[in-house]
């Protein structure tokens, strides 16, 4: 049996962000767990908007903790970062003696690596969920403090050294789960595109993307249009629809996602791993176009998946135009079995249970969890600095 608090709690910690492909995952095992057993939840993340509006509609703390980032920065912000990191684990150690959780799972991102470390030196078990084909720095660096890694695709297994590697699929919100349709079930009166802008690279995908609807609306044949932008193109797009006569639902960002899928016959998209994860699990039909500049390339490898299983089509950035991406729109939509056919192989790459089975992984750490009360009143100051101690200093 797993341990839980005194009131029959389990309490989680779920450590990363900063993106949404980051963060849905992790609200996804949240639920899942929620779903077994009582829980309390407390988020060690960040303070980005997407984060903060994301764990808005749950009852779960949510504190940033101040980590410096090493990838993508300069020779000495990485010394800095380096400098930063003992500082940064005590923040994170005194963060997990307080609250006191049972488990700890890390979704990615800088910040996840100092609280991995600080529960493993803690002696909380802890595990990891990587999104991507191609792990993140945060990902590699932090599963030697992990006592499970889950993974999305068979590719990333090679990454990590760790022997307790399972591939469970990235976890979907229950919410998007519960709105399964197939494209023969789409409510509109003419053919409906999902147009997913993201928040990497948005303004040059919402550009290409809306200048090839435009050339179908002129060809005579109209879709109807739910364009999500991000907040930096909203206005821009939805003037660019609004002058070419173009009826379009622009939003920055769409809350209700399971509707805006439930509607939708075909998907445009980046190639994160959350999106492709719900689309997946939903047995829809995309157009993907990789972010070029994603750490690893790894929009890319996971778009080279779904369209090998011909679940999707792939363009590059650099050799889509709005010519050809209007004609590739019209050819799918106006091809009945295509898009059944591309439905049923997106279906197939679904890991529906991913949360559950990665909630109930979680459960089982929990439950030979190697602390105590007492074992955090001996966890202190004193504990962290030991550790990063030089030898004989």
């Amino acid at each position: 049996m797993h341990k839980r608090s005194n009131n029959g709690t389990t309490r989680l910690v779920i450590t990363g962000g900063g993106t949404g492909g980051h963060v849905f995952p992790g609200i996804a095992v949240a639920e899942a767990l929620a779903a077994i057993t009582p829980i309390e939840v407390l988020w060690l993340g960040t303070d980005r908007k997407v984060e903060v509006n994301a764990l808005a509609a749950t009852d779960w703390k949510h504190d940033s903790l101040d980590v410096t980032p090493i990838k993508g920065t300069g020779i000495a912000n990485k010394l800095k970062a380096v400098f930063n990191l003992p500082a940064a684990v005590i923040r994170a150690a005194f963060r997990l003696k307080n609250f006191g959780p049972h488990v700890v799972l890390g979704v990615g991102g800088y910040v996840s690596g100092p609280v991995l470390l600080a529960a493993r030196i803690s002696g909380i078990p802890s595990a990891i969920h990587e999104q991507n084909a191609v792990p993140g720095l945060a990902n590699r660096m932090a599963a030697r403090f992990a006592d499970r890694i889950f993974v999305t695709y068979r590719e990333s297994e090679a990454f990590f050294k760790n022997p307790r590697i399972e591939l469970t699929g990235n976890p979907v919100r229950s919410a998007i789960l519960n709105s399964v349709t197939t494209p023969s079930e789409n409510k509109q009166d003419m053919p409906s595109v999902l147009v997913l802008g993201g928040s990497q690279g948005a303004a040059a995908l919402n550009r290409v993307v809306s200048a090839a609807l435009r050339n179908i609306w002129q060809s005579g044949h109209k879709v109807h249009i739910v364009h999500q932008t991000g907040e930096a193109s909203a206005e821009e797009t939805e003037a660019y629809y609004r002058k070419e006569g173009i009826e379009a639902d622009v939003r920055p960002f769409i809350t209700d996602m399971a509707k805006a899928y439930r509607q939708a016959d075909l998907v445009i998209s980046r190639a994160g791993a959350t999106t492709l994860a719900e689309i997946t699990a939903l047995g829809k039909p995309s157009i993907l176009i990789p972010y070029p500049y994603a750490a690893d390339n790894h929009q890319e490898k996971n778009a080279q998946a779904m369209t090998e299983a011909g679940a999707a089509v792939m363009f590059l950035e650099s050799d889509i135009g709005a010519m050809r991406l209007a004609g590739e729109i019209e050819n799918i939509l106006g091809d009945r079995t295509r898009l059944e056919a591309m439905s049923k192989a997106a279906m197939k790459l679904g890991k529906r249970d991913a949360a559950k089975h990665i909630a109930k992984e979680l459960m089982s750490l929990a439950g030979r969890a190697a602390f105590s009360s007492q074992h955090y009143k001996k966890t202190g100051r004193e504990e962290i600095h030991s550790h990063f101690a030089a030898p004989g200093s």
